[in-house]
């Protein structure tokens, strides 16, 4: 896949060491947006309770939980050797793909408050729609991953995936918030702990593939992946890929059948994910 990853440099780096975020805008070739999009097509018309061979409806979100066995241009995106280059120069270390998936909102929302990621590594969006307030973009409070958070200004939170805060009321209220802008292929990579929000928005659609990449021996998913496209990866990739995480896995998103271990944080209950279902398909719009 020829990218423009051959074009970070150490201006990019450092932006990203120091701001907790880098913005690409337009950054992936709309050649490579449509192809992603043509082979994960018929997954997103193929719901079910399985996230192993379907996609899956949690909330207002469905999932593509295991891109590996559905879009060999999205792997080889999330593999680019010139990209796996500037993740390494960043962790000072070799790298492996954390989890790998693709997100489409299927409904308004209410928003998603002030928030950071439990844990170190880098998070990475590529829009396949365009970043759009109507359908919803995330935004961002720059240099705040190195801010540390006084335990009163945090939030209860019913689902221990992040750690939560009150905007008005945390040190970050006076900060402008920092939305991406750009079209399809816009690239936005950021810190796992800077702080950022999701704000309301009207119209479902926003679809991004969402990669999490960490330094090597870190936990990672147990990734499905199919073996053509294994073959048409070089070792270093399947390094990356599959090899450099830890013997431990990280939970998986859930489907009717989970084994109750693999629920993870979430552990929603079968007939709440049958809700789920059925509400997509008699009300979603997308």
């Amino acid at each position: 896949m020829q990218e423009g990853f051959s074009k970070l440099n150490q201006t990019h780096l450092s932006t990203l060491k120091e701001e907790g975020i880098l913005v690409l805008p337009d950054f992936i070739s709309k050649q490579t947006i449509d192809l992603i999009k043509e082979e994960t097509s018929p997954w997103l018309e193929k719901v079910g309770f399985n996230n192993r061979t379907s996609s899956l409806i949690m909330g207002n979100n469905q999932w593509i939980e295991h891109l590996g066995m559905c879009s060999l241009a999205a792997l080889k995106f999330a593999l680019d050797d010139q990209f796996i280059n500037f993740l390494e120069d960043y962790f000072e270390t070799s790298v492996t793909l954390g989890s790998f998936s693709l997100q489409r909102k299927i409904f308004p929302e209410e928003g998603i408050r002030l928030h950071r990621e439990i844990g170190e590594g880098l998070n990475v969006f590529l829009y396949l729609t365009n970043p759009s307030e109507k359908t919803g973009v995330t935004e961002f409070v720059k240099k705040s991953h190195n801010t540390e958070i006084e335990e009163s200004y945090v939030l209860k939170n019913k689902v221990d995936d992040a750690i939560y805060i009150d905007l008005e009321k945390s040190p970050f209220k006076s900060k402008p918030l920092f939305k991406p802008t750009g079209g399809k292929g816009t690239l936005v990579i950021f810190h796992r702990g800077i702080w950022h929000q999701l704000p309301k928005f009207q119209a479902p659609g926003r679809t991004v593939l969402i990669m999490q990449y960490f330094q090597k021996d870190s936990l990672a998913k147990d990734h499905l992946v199919r073996n053509s496209f294994l073959q048409s990866l070089s070792d270093r990739q399947r390094q990356v890929y599959l090899s450099n995480c830890s013997s431990s896995f990280s939970p998986s998103l859930v489907e009717l059948g989970s084994d109750p271990g693999a629920m993870g944080v979430y552990n929603i209950a079968a007939w709440k994910k049958l809700a789920y279902f059925l509400r997509y398909k008699l009300v979603s719009k997308v």
